[in-house]
């Protein structure tokens, strides 16, 4: 026998007289047969139909109904995806708007207690009837005024321009020292100081903390550094003095006020945590306590390590 027409011949057992078909595919059949080489008239043809879920219409139906929910699917999946980033974005942006308000204000109260100190000096001119001395703070003051009002507008600078403001600021310093200090400020290793971006006002405090902690009770020759240097993708600034140190530092403030504390040291730290929290290159401060053979206190050195960026 054959299943259908130009099929092959299948040979049944001698004692066979029946076909058995467990299972049939759908399709079409024509069964015949035939006793040696003679073909045999009847033979039986019938159609065996796919069920409805191998039908094309239904595979059609479930193909598109499929890429219905698919599609539903990812579209509310995209949808929730983008609120959640949303969402994320604002949270980022109000911790960036919080972060630039506390700097702002931090950078804003660096500065009063020097306006201060700064006017009792002009003051104590005029009282003594010293009208260039007078005149010449009161012009180095206004420039150092208009320059850090215009920093603290600013979250970053050249460092032409801080650099600038620490020149104006140590001279009037010195000029408030009974005898002085000699400062120098090294910026030959970096050529490009008016393309380089720094944080506005990071540096100052520290050079402050070195001529009030440092210096101001020193007796003898005072003398302060600030080097610039470029390291690759970091800038290095280091302050060294030859002050009393730290400890002794201390302990002055202690006899003065037992719960003293740099404010400006509060504020600079406050800051810097803002700052790295925000960057992966963070600002790194390293402080070194300077001591002789004998094991004595000659001063402090203070390097920072500052990402740039350049202009």
């Amino acid at each position: 026998y054959r299943m259908t027409e130009g099929g092959p011949w299948i040979l049944l057992p001698k004692d066979s007289r029946t076909l058995n078909f467990q299972a049939l595919a759908p399709g079409k059949y024509d069964i015949s047969f035939k006793i040696g080489n003679k073909l045999q008239t009847p033979h039986f043809a019938f159609v065996i139909r796919a069920p409805f879920w191998q039908q094309w219409w239904f595979i059609v139906i479930c193909t598109a109904l499929l890429a219905t929910v698919t599609g539903t699917l990812y579209a509310r999946h995209m949808r929730a995806r983008m609120r959640k980033l949303e969402e994320q974005k604002e949270k980022i942006q109000l911790r960036e708007d919080r972060s630039r308000s506390m700097l702002a204000a931090i950078r804003a109260q660096m500065n009063p207690h020097f306006f201060f100190n700064a006017l009792n000096t002009i003051q104590a001119y005029i009282v003594t009837n010293n009208k260039e001395k007078a005149t010449n703070y009161l012009a180095k003051f206004s420039m150092l005024t208009r320059t850090i009002l215009e920093m603290t507008e600013a979250e970053t600078v050249s460092l032409a321009v801080e650099i600038n403001a620490l020149q104006l600021y140590l001279e009037l310093e010195k000029m408030r020292f009974p005898s002085g200090f000699d400062f120098k400020i090294d910026v030959q290793s970096v050529p490009s100081a008016d393309a380089i971006e720094i944080p506005s006002m990071i540096i100052q405090p520290y050079v402050e903390n070195a001529v009030k902690h440092g210096l101001l009770h020193k007796e003898g020759e005072k003398r302060l550094s600030i080097v610039f240097e470029n390291e690759g993708d970091y800038l290095a600034v280091s302050i060294d003095d030859n002050g009393i140190g730290r400890v002794r530092s201390e302990e002055l403030n202690k006899i003065k006020n037992q719960k003293h504390r740099s404010f400006s040291t509060r504020a600079t730290e406050q800051r810097l945590a803002i700052l790295n929290g925000s960057r992966n290159d963070k600002i790194s401060v390293t402080i070194i306590d300077k001591l002789n053979e004998r094991n004595l206190p000659t001063g402090t050195t203070v390097i920072l390590k500052i990402p740039i960026d350049n202009v």
